[in-house]
């Protein structure tokens, strides 16, 4: 099982330091998506700001962006 980390990103990284378990990167970007929904309908202030989630994976590549504002708007 490979491990994935998911930042939230806007200037800088939010670093989530230990990642998740996740079967491969097709889970990975589906919790990316839902990590984004959640984020769009709890923290409004990440709103129109540009934030995404960075799926990182376990050497440090960033695999994929997952936009906030995108999650928000397709919910």
């Amino acid at each position: 099982m490979t491990r994935y980390r998911f930042d939230i990103v806007r200037d800088k990284h939010v670093i989530d330091p230990t990642g998740h378990p996740v079967d491969d990167r097709a889970q990975a970007l589906a919790v990316a998506k839902r990590l984004a929904i959640d984020l769009a309908e709890t923290r409004q202030e990440y709103l129109g700001k540009g934030y995404f989630v960075a799926v990182v994976d376990e050497d440090g590549g960033e695999v994929h962006r997952e936009s906030i504002d995108s999650a928000e708007k397709s919910g």
